[in-house]
């Protein structure tokens, strides 16, 4: 998705970041990854935990471009706009999207439909996207980083 159809549909609105608000979201990002290794939690916990990460991670990248998501809707047009922020940011997001519909089923409608798996495979991925992300954002905005 490109930003103008994003920008078309109300998706998103262009606003700068700053460092201290992506510092703000990269304290979400490491208290989320401590928590997600807590003993105890279930796998639904854990994925939604994880879950939590992955979509601040990619708010980081939309920020870093200069846009905010819209509030309705918000994680959805967060993973839809981390790939107008860059190709290279498609199958992630694609995945990130299909672990936002399995949270929504977890957080809204039953327990349990999580694996020890998904979990374990959505932390993977976050802890990966994290220094894709990261590197991204020194990259392309260093002044960000």
């Amino acid at each position: 998705m490109s930003w103008e159809k994003l920008l078309a549909d109300r998706a998103v609105t262009p606003l700068p970041a700053t460092k201290q608000e992506l510092d703000n979201l990269r304290s979400i990002v490491t208290r989320c990854l401590s928590d997600v290794t807590a003993s105890g939690l279930s796998a639904d916990a854990r994925f939604v935990i994880a879950y939590d990460a992955a979509r601040t991670l990619s708010l980081m990248v939309v920020r870093a471009a200069g846009y905010r998501p819209r509030s309705a809707g918000a994680h959805y047009h967060t993973f839809a706009a981390l790939e107008a922020a860059d190709a290279a940011f498609v199958t992630v997001s694609v995945y990130f999207d299909g672990c936002r519909i399995k949270r929504n089923v977890s957080e809204y409608e039953v327990a349990g439909g999580v694996t020890d798996t998904d979990a374990d495979g959505l932390l993977k991925t976050v802890q990966q996207f994290a220094m894709d992300a990261e590197a991204w954002i020194r990259d392309h905005h260093p002044w960000l980083a």
